[in-house]
């Protein structure tokens, strides 16, 4: 079952989220998640399975240029997560279904995700959801001293 994040489960998606993100504390993401979910362009959802989240999607609606895309706005995926006992059995994928079926009620036909060069996982998770590589980007950075 997938559910929508709000006040009583927030603090489940934010114990996902630290996995994912374990350089950023629990209360630094919880205020985080909370304020993006009180704007209408970003929600979260859980997956539920056997009385517990074992995993989480944030998605944002996005109405700026996304690498790739050539409509506006995009539902992009800010994040993805799945506890590794649950991972290839579905719940990501699950999640994907899910995010396309809010972008059609949206009305949005692109979904789009994003991920670092290195992560291989990610990538071919992606690719298996039916997402095609669209480019490949090197950020720079020169500090001005």
């Amino acid at each position: 079952m997938i559910v929508r994040v709000d006040a009583s489960n927030l603090s489940n998606f934010v114990d996902l989220s630290a996995l994912l993100f374990p350089d950023e504390s629990f209360e630094e993401q919880h205020t985080m998640y909370t304020e993006y979910f009180n704007k209408e362009t970003h929600m979260g959802f859980l997956y539920q399975a056997n009385d517990q989240y074992a995993g989480m999607v944030h998605l944002s609606i996005r109405y700026d240029y996304v690498n790739g895309t050539d409509t506006s706005p995009v539902i992009f995926i800010e994040a993805i997560y799945v506890l590794p006992d649950y991972r290839k059995h579905g719940v990501g994928k699950a999640l994907i279904n899910h995010a396309e079926a809010f972008a059609k009620e949206k009305g949005i036909t692109q979904l789009a995700s994003d991920c670092l060069i290195e992560n291989t996982a990610s990538e071919r998770f992606h690719k298996s959801c039916g997402f095609r590589e669209e480019e490949r980007v090197i950020c720079l950075v020169k500090d001005i001293v």
